[in-house]
């Protein structure tokens, strides 16, 4: 409802604030396009041991994206988010917890420097600059790869550069402050937590992998680990389908080591795309441990160029001995 009263008052906003605007001596670029997408999603599911999760419900995510450049070949990215996940489909791929009012997910400036992209801003995430493609799988439902190298979760004031040759070799490095944003704690500093992200690829035709190596210096609690990830795609010629294999493993500072082993398949079936995929993750040591596995199949197709429909099913265990299984329709709108 928040959301909803925020969206009826931001034209009344906007109307106010175009007198301004139009006297001002500039106004917007040209080249500044406003984007976004948002996503229903409506399922049911039987939550293992926990019965009062089976009732149907539907949630909601909504991105946008602000982009402008100023020189054609750069670019200022502003990313916010809002969503009401909660509960078993929190696990969703495009599902979202942010809440009803917008947040604010990424701010930075990306630039080219000679043959190497340059990535800096005071919000930039730790898998916002990653050349390496480790799995083409759609990753638009309930699994995913990369849980570990590629999991996005440390955001603050960043830096990265990105290079790839014309031989389809690509490399990335970035440093990103989890909390630079803190005056107390600052960037780089033996009070504060930074994760450094190094990756290298090679991407062909029809093929490809990658290298994901990260680390968390862990000086702040226990969020310290290091973590490799490895993937490799292949699309045949022969038919419309691609394969995707990828293996994860962390180590972290404090706790057990864990693995993830991720292989899925997208093929082309009629209007839509027909998606596979499976995925296990092993967690070392401690009798509280539970490896988790479980798969999904889900069929996308597109209803126009701005909408797109994707009912599914997925398994997967819930980390306590039983299994979450659902039936799942998400509705993706782009804008």
């Amino acid at each position: 409802m928040k959301l909803f009263q925020r969206l009826l008052v931001a034209p009344a906003v906007l109307g106010l604030m175009t007198p301004a605007v139009a006297n001002a001596d500039t106004g917007f670029s040209s080249t500044t396009t406003l984007g976004g997408s948002a996503y229903f999603t409506t399922g049911s599911v039987s939550a293992g041991a926990d019965s009062d999760d089976e009732e149907m419900y539907m949630i909601y995510r909504l991105n946008l994206g602000l982009k402008s450049s100023f020189t054609g070949e750069d670019t200022l990215k502003v990313g916010m988010k809002a969503g009401n996940a909660t509960g078993p489909l929190a696990s969703m791929d495009n599902a979202n917890g942010a809440g009803d009012a917008l947040k604010l997910t990424n701010l930075f400036y990306a630039f080219p420097l000679g043959d190497i992209s340059v990535t800096a801003g005071p919000l930039v995430a730790q898998d916002d600059v990653i050349a390496a493609t480790t799995s083409v799988y759609s990753d638009e439902f309930r699994l995913g790869s990369m849980p570990f190298s590629a999991a996005g979760s440390e955001k603050g004031p960043g830096i990265g550069v990105a290079y790839s040759t014309d031989n389809g070799i690509v490399a990335s490095a970035s440093f990103v402050a989890d909390d630079g944003d803190d005056s107390s704690k600052g960037i780089n500093t033996d009070t504060a937590n930074d994760v450094t992200t190094i990756t290298l690829g090679y991407d062909g035709d029809g093929f490809g992998g990658g290298l994901i190596i990260a680390s968390n210096d862990g000086d702040v609690g226990t969020a310290g680990y290091d973590t490799l990830g490895a993937g490799i795609y292949y699309s045949p010629e022969s038919i419309p389908a691609t394969l995707s294999v990828a293996y994860d493993t962390k180590d972290p500072e404090s706790g057990s080591d864990a693995t993830d082993l991720f292989i899925g398949v997208d093929y082309e079936v009629g209007p839509g795309t027909l998606s596979a995929a499976w995925n296990t993750t092993e967690v070392d040591g401690g009798s509280d441990n539970l490896d988790v596995s479980g798969y999904e199949v889900s069929y996308s197709y597109a209803i126009n160029d701005g909408v797109t429909v994707t009912p599914g099913f997925f398994s997967v265990d819930d980390g306590e001995g039983e299994e979450d299984t659902g039936v799942v329709v998400e509705t993706a709108f782009s804008f």
